[in-house]
């Protein structure tokens, strides 16, 4: 009951929020990232209630420092586009962090994918991963 409460409440506060600080990507501009070897934080998820709630931690830490952060809706990837992606980053579950570093992930034990991960500790990992100082 506690976890559906603070769910609700992270719901109501980020639709609350009219700025979303968050870009939304498509598998195209991904590769382009990708090629182009930018550094950069990518968020892959499904638009669920579980991820908004990392996706407003995200948000949140994103109104106060300065990384790139993208966002890819695995939900409306197309079968082949879908494949193409897990493919590249070899995953089962959505709602996952992943840290870009010149156009290739860091390391796949660095990924974040505890939709309750606090800010602090989040952003304690950002500064590790040298994102933010």
């Amino acid at each position: 009951m506690k976890k559906l409460l603070v769910i609700l409440g992270v719901l109501i506060l980020s639709s609350a929020c009219a700025n979303n600080n968050l870009k939304s990507i498509n598998l195209k501009t991904l590769n382009d990232k990708l090629d182009n070897k930018e550094t950069f934080v990518l968020y892959l998820t499904d638009e669920s209630e579980e991820g908004n709630v990392l996706k407003t931690t995200l948000n949140n830490l994103k109104s106060n420092n300065d990384f790139q952060v993208f966002t890819l809706n695995t939900d409306k990837l197309n079968k082949d586009d879908s494949k193409a992606l897990k493919e590249k980053f070899t995953f089962e579950n959505t709602n996952i962090i992943i840290f870009i570093k010149n156009g290739q992930e860091n390391t796949v034990i660095s990924r974040i994918d505890d939709p309750y991960i606090s800010e602090n500790n989040l952003k304690e990992e950002l500064k590790n991963q040298e994102y933010i100082k």
